[in-house]
């Protein structure tokens, strides 16, 4: 009996009649279904995606006995996350052919705590990263197949290894995922440098638009926790313009997460990204503390969209200069959404000389150029004559410990003397 399992299992032809296999299976009886499900959690690759596709296709009592089986057998052995994602969509599939409703009855609880912490998706991710091709594609296939929404979060981590083959089969499953959530997975498909990648995410797109989906705003939209904000924090920005933004979540005190990232606005537009989840705020609030005492930088209180513009700033620059972002970036993201309204930031990205009009670039910072909100000056203007805006009298930046600071009217740069500067609050 099991022999002959093993057998169909071999034999199968992922697109011939894989239904008629399954059948076959199920008139084997209760123990050639068993034998299946545990060939479906196999470590082989290509055997456990046939063995899963058999598994898709049972329905009714055979597929009550497939359910069974996996449950008994994730509670003798440890899963990591990415078996753990898996299963949890093989699962689905099994109770919602076993109900015979076509959704899921009693099936697992897709509201996982693995597809909605930060720091579980960057640990499967990194061993999605290191499994073969064969593999990663049956791990997708339930997944693409499942089309539940909650999977979505898991397709945008898989998007931030940016493997070709990986956003190929995401940008054919999309099609399957019949909401407006599936828009912000297939604007980054649209914008990967392969034209296959982008004609297969094209082809959902109109998939999903005939299926009653808007897509209109396909370049606009953008995922967003619902986690009420705890905190929007952001550092003042430093000589070379650089800031940091923070944003934190949570329901509750006890549980919460917060994503931060470096803003470069002369180069890279993201220049760290970094956070953590499932800390209590108490534990956030040291993370604030060791964070200014490390880096000797101010935080201020912002509000959400002023922190949240300046996140997207940072990221529609990075495109623009042609950067790849973070994966990370795409993980964390979603702590912080994109703003509903145009906001007025306190920086320009790819800001330019008030005096010469040239743009600036990393090289100037290191000569002596100077940000001072959104106004900068080029390394050769700002090694020219200067006077402190105060008193008048000449500075040598070289010598003197000048203050720079924005105009009255934040279109120049003005330096102020280190006596005026201590008498202005510097």
């Amino acid at each position: 009996m099991w022999r002959r399992v093993d057998e169909l299992v071999e034999g199968l032809d992922l697109a011939g009649d894989v239904a008629a296999a399954a059948e076959q299976v199920a008139a084997l009886g209760r123990e050639a279904v068993a034998h299946l499900a545990r060939t479906a959690l196999g470590r082989t690759g290509v055997r456990r995606e046939r063995a899963a596709a058999l598994l898709g296709c049972l329905t009714g009592q055979a597929a009550r006995w497939a359910c069974r089986e996996v449950e008994r057998q994730i509670e003798t052995r440890p899963l990591n996350p990415t078996e753990h994602m898996w299963v949890m969509a093989l699962l689905r599939r099994l109770d919602e052919a076993a109900s015979g409703t076509g959704t899921a009855a009693a099936g697992p609880d897709l509201a996982d705590p693995l597809l909605d912490d930060e720091t579980e998706l960057l640990l499967w991710r990194d061993e999605f990263a290191a499994l073969g091709h064969a593999e990663q594609q049956s791990i997708l296939a339930p997944i693409l197949q499942d089309g539940n929404p909650a999977f979505l979060r898991l397709l945008e981590t898989a998007l931030g290894l940016q493997i070709a083959a990986v956003d190929g089969a995401i940008a054919d499953g999309l099609a399957r995922f019949a909401t407006s959530e599936a828009l912000p997975l297939l604007r980054e498909l649209l914008r990967r440098p392969d034209p296959v990648v982008r004609k297969r995410a094209r082809a959902s797109l109109a998939a999903l638009e005939r299926q009653g989906v808007d897509i209109r705003g396909v370049f606009v939209a953008a995922a967003e926790s619902v986690e009420p904000v705890r905190a929007a924090l952001a550092s003042v920005p430093q000589g070379d313009g650089r800031m940091a933004v923070i944003v934190a979540r949570g329901h509750t005190a006890s549980c919460v997460r917060f994503a931060a990232v470096v803003l470069d606005p002369v180069e890279a537009g993201i220049a760290n990204v970094w956070g953590e989840s499932g800390i209590t705020e108490a534990e956030f609030r040291d993370h604030l503390a060791d964070y200014t005492e490390t880096t000797e930088q101010r935080l201020v209180n912002v509000d959400l969209a002023t922190a949240q513009a300046l996140v997207a700033a940072a990221e529609d620059y990075a495109r623009r200069q042609g950067r790849t972002l973070s994966p990370d970036y795409l993980v964390w993201r979603r702590c912080f959404g994109r703003p509903k309204q145009p906001v007025a930031l306190p920086i320009v990205f790819g800001p330019a000389c008030s005096r010469c009009g040239a743009r600036l670039r990393s090289g100037d910072l290191l000569r002596g150029g100077v940000i001072a909100g959104r106004a900068a000056l080029c390394a050769r203007c700002a090694a020219g004559p200067l006077a402190c805006v105060a008193c008048g009298r000449p500075l040598n930046r070289r010598t003197d410990d000048a203050l720079a600071r924005p105009s009255a009217n934040g279109a120049r740069v003005e330096f102020l003397c280190r006596r005026c500067g201590r008498g202005n609050g510097g």
